[in-house]
């Protein structure tokens, strides 16, 4: 009897497997539109933050109450980190098709430092924005100070929120069997397993 009881970890691992499947769909859900992404990625980390901790209130209720509350300033701080980012990649391609001698050289040393910067301030901006009521500069300027403080961690979830470019950078066939992946839960999963680091530097601040 001991071993069908809801307590059994096999079954603790399965049920917090559906929360993050229906977590993925519902940042997915809540993505399409592709401005509102930051509002899905805050609602995605307090909603893992609150499975965590066991204090959620029915997860779809959750994680729409979340996106609700983090919808206004988390869009506003992802609309110039989008314009921001997209500006540098698409610099980084431009300068791979580049002769990197001289002045070039120089520039694609400062646009990968920028870019770097980048993906450790969206590592924690998100969550940040997510778990305080914080306007875009002061957002920006706690979670570039926790990406430094926490820099083991904020490594880690870079290699992990990039995952599927690292695919890309392999061919496209890895893409191919990445995105079903992503599509089930991928999102999810990468975002409740940032939230173990995400949690522990934000409560310590």
């Amino acid at each position: 009897m001991k071993k069908m009881s809801i307590d059994n970890p096999f079954f603790q691992v399965m049920g917090r497997l559906g929360d993050i499947i229906r977590v993925n769909a519902l940042f997915i859900l809540c993505s399409l539109p592709i401005l509102t992404i930051g509002a899905g990625l805050s609602a995605l980390y307090k909603t893992c933050f609150q499975l965590m901790d066991e204090t959620q209130q029915g997860l779809l209720k959750t994680f729409f109450t979340n996106f609700k509350s983090c919808l206004k300033r988390s869009t506003i701080a992802w609309l110039p980190m989008l314009f921001v980012g997209l500006l540098l990649f698409f610099d980084m391609i431009f300068l791979g098709t580049t002769k990197m001698i001289g002045v070039w050289k120089l520039v694609g040393i400062v646009v990968g430092c920028l870019l770097l910067l980048w993906e450790f301030l969206s590592a924690w901006l998100y969550a940040v924005l997510a778990m305080e009521d914080l306007g875009m500069k002061a957002g920006i300027s706690k979670a570039m100070e926790l990406s430094i403080r926490y820099l083991p961690a904020t490594i880690l979830m870079v290699l992990l929120n990039n995952i599927l470019l690292f695919c890309a950078l392999f061919g496209m066939y890895y893409v191919s069997l990445a995105i079903p992946i992503y599509l089930f839960a991928g999102f999810g999963l990468i975002g409740y397993i940032n939230s173990y680091f995400l949690k522990k530097g934000i409560k310590k601040v």
